[in-house]
């Protein structure tokens, strides 16, 4: 159930605040950015926003489980969904701050991407 869920994304909000260093307004986008990208996401709640598949475009809910090629998600409507990370971009939202993911350049477990050099350069997908 959703319900049960929201004490992780409290927690997770509070981990991504600690990583972050309170997210003050004038922190720099990218430095955020740099620390999503190797964050933990177990708890954060996403939204799929843009896909080739248009049947997950909209999907919001608490990510449950990370694998390399799919995030489980549980959606308000107490709904267990499996989206693949290859060709959809989500986003994530913490204090006003939001930020995009694109699933085909994330296709990597947690522990992996922790210790992934991530190199700077534009992407166009999809």
């Amino acid at each position: 159930r959703y319900a049960i869920f929201l004490p992780l994304h409290e927690l997770w909000k509070q981990y991504i605040r600690d990583l972050c260093h309170g997210l003050k307004p004038d922190a720099q986008p990218h430095m955020v950015q740099s620390k999503l990208l190797k964050a933990d996401l177990h708890g954060a709640i996403v939204t799929v926003t843009k896909s080739k598949c248009p049947s997950y475009v909209g999907i919001t809910g608490i990510i449950l489980q990370e694998f390399k090629h799919v995030f489980k998600i549980i959606t308000k409507e107490d709904k267990l969904k499996v989206v693949p990370k290859f060709n959809n971009v989500f986003s994530l939202e913490l204090d006003g701050f939001i930020s995009y993911i694109y699933g085909s350049k994330f296709q990597l477990r947690a522990s992996e991407r922790s210790a992934k050099k991530f190199k700077l350069k534009g992407t166009i997908d999809l």
